[in-house]
């Protein structure tokens, strides 16, 4: 189980608004805000343009996603509806306009070739992933696909943000911890992460020490 942190709402848009003065703060951002939509960082890197977008070129609010980019090969929807994500979707959209990654000189789509791969690394091409081995808590190896280059970019820019602790895996961890302290049931959110069962959702919850002096300071009598 990864150890990363979790973010409070306000880190979150410190973050952001720090990515603005980073190389490649468009792509930067984006897959930023699409990993606190509770994306895995390799269904990031595989994202297809037609995933995030209507033919009308509208950013879609449910984002279905297939199959063939999921973890164990279990399709699930995310939910693109915050304002602010939206606006800086759009930004890395007009950005690959600009730029010409992935164009079709057609007016659908906004544009871009819907099979096209929606992120791009600041050399304008699609992110790689490197097969790599992992040991089940049974002892049996087995092999999964990664994105280093995508989830080492996160690392450093929540390094330079003074959050040493976070990863490609906090957006997730966020949007749950936010989620339950919120008041959200915890069998919701483990839908809306991909789980098979709520117990595993709940590792994902981060209790932060003044979340506890928060709850211990309620008024119950």
């Amino acid at each position: 189980m990864s150890k990363a942190d979790a973010l409070t709402p306000a880190e979150i848009n410190r973050v952001l608004n720090t990515c603005q003065i980073m190389q490649h703060s468009e792509g930067k951002r984006c897959a930023l805000v699409l990993s606190h939509a509770a994306m895995r960082v390799t269904e990031i890197a595989l994202l297809r343009t037609e995933h995030i977008l209507f033919a009308n070129g509208k950013i879609k609010e449910e984002i279905h996603l297939p199959a063939s980019i999921c973890k164990m090969l279990k399709p699930r929807t995310v939910w693109l509806t915050n304002k602010t994500s939206r606006e800086i979707i759009q930004q890395w959209i007009d950005h690959r306009l600009v730029k010409k990654w992935g164009v079709s000189g057609r007016a659908d789509f906004q544009g871009l070739i819907p099979e096209s791969r929606f992120l791009y690394t600041v050399r304008g091409a699609p992110y790689s992933l490197q097969p790599k081995p992992r040991k089940l808590d049974s002892g049996e190896i087995r092999e999964y696909w990664a994105c280093d280059a995508l989830e080492q970019a996160m690392r450093e820019i929540y390094k330079k943000c003074g959050l040493p602790l976070a990863s490609s895996h906090s957006g997730r961890k966020s949007l749950c911890t936010n989620a339950v302290v919120k008041g959200v049931p915890i069998e919701t959110v483990s839908r809306i992460l991909g789980h098979a069962s709520p117990e595993t959702t709940i590792d994902y919850v981060v209790i932060q020490p003044r979340r506890v002096e928060e709850m211990c300071g309620i008024d119950w009598v």
